[in-house]
């Protein structure tokens, strides 16, 4: 797979490698429930990115447990990338279209009034990636969820 690169002198052209440099880009996944928690699986960030934003929105309404939460992680059921923050406070209020964002102003929007809804953030530390990294999402709430689905999406951009 070819790399894109931009470049002022250059303009659009394209190189041995993988991805694009210099754009903001986008990976999405859709997850289902499976053994009480929606998990996206690894969604993999090309080495040297900048993780610009992590989005979730749900798109079949949650049942089950209290505090249904977002966390972000290098591995399966991981938190490193951002930590544990609720989408509300109880899984009646998250309906298809709630979710949560590291954007404060797509946060606001996705949270739409939701008692008890938390701002994601990404952890201190943890924005560039040097090396090719995985990225997993994870909905799960206080005991297992007994419904749902959700769409996960991080935003990066990658350097030469």
């Amino acid at each position: 797979m070819p790399k894109v690169i931009i470049d002022d002198t250059k303009g659009l052209y394209q190189t041995s490698g993988k991805g694009v440099v210099g754009l903001t880009q986008s990976k999405t996944v859709n997850a289902s429930l499976a053994s009480g928690v929606i998990s996206s699986g690894a969604i993999i960030l090309p080495a040297n990115s900048l993780i610009t934003a992590f989005h979730t929105v749900v798109t079949t309404t949650l049942a089950g447990s209290a505090n249904p939460k977002v966390k972000v992680g290098t591995a399966a059921g991981g938190n490193e990338l951002a930590v544990v923050k609720k989408l509300a406070s109880t899984t009646a209020d998250v309906i298809a279209t709630i979710g949560l964002s590291t954007n404060t102003e797509v946060d606001t929007a996705l949270a739409n009034g939701v008692v008890g809804h938390e701002l994601g953030l990404i952890t201190a530390g943890q924005a560039y990636k040097a090396s090719e990294t995985e990225v997993h999402f994870t909905i799960l709430a206080d005991a297992a969820l007994t419904a749902g689905a959700a769409q996960f999406t991080v935003e990066f951009i990658t350097f030469e």
